[in-house]
């Protein structure tokens, strides 16, 4: 069983290679922001890229972020290490110079770097909130106001609709209608 509750306290995430991360918990503001900087990275490199192309400049150093999947993974990248350094106040077994790291924005990056920890890292912090999500729309309302096909069958049968006329007005008033005035 899963529990959906958020959380508010720090907790643990275990990561390949034997490493354990202390995270603060995912809210929606640091997620925000995380894809913020994300982004930013990302045009930063692009506004690079641009400049030094229109100065005849070599993009020696500058990844290549023309073809859509690279820039994607690039994003992706960055919001993972934005999300890490944000967020992670403590690790295990995690060392520099034969002795413990200490978890700096640039060990973090680092150790993000690492495939498969960043991508288990991504995957771990944000399924809780993927969960969450996915908990609450199970049983709100459809997208399109209605049931559609797309959302599955319909388990009603279609109401017989019976045609009756509406009845025609009339200008007499009635014994219960209210009194008018005639403007003329």
């Amino acid at each position: 069983m899963i529990d959906l509750a958020q959380r508010s306290q720090p907790y643990e995430i275990p990561l390949p290679y034997s490493l354990t991360v202390t995270v603060k918990p995912l809210t929606t503001a640091g997620m925000a922001a995380a894809q913020a900087a994300a982004r930013r990275a990302v045009e930063a490199i692009e506004r690079q890229a641009s400049e030094r192309a229109e100065a005849g400049l070599p993009l020696d150093g500058l990844p290549d972020l023309s073809a859509e999947g690279e820039r994607d993974g690039f994003y992706q990248a960055q919001l993972i290490r934005e999300l890490a350094v944000r967020h992670i106040m403590s690790w295990s077994d995690v060392e520099l110079d034969g002795g413990p790291a200490p978890p700096t924005p640039e060990n973090i990056a680092a150790v993000m770097e690492l495939y498969p920890v960043g991508e288990r890292f991504f995957q771990e912090f944000t399924l809780r909130q993927v969960l969450l999500n996915a908990a609450k729309n199970a049983s709100g309302l459809s997208a399109a106001g209605t049931s559609s096909r797309a959302e599955g069958p319909t388990t009603a049968e279609p109401v017989g609709m019976t045609a009756l006329p509406a009845p025609e007005a009339s200008v007499e008033p009635t014994g219960d209608s209210a009194p008018t005035a005639n403007i003329s």
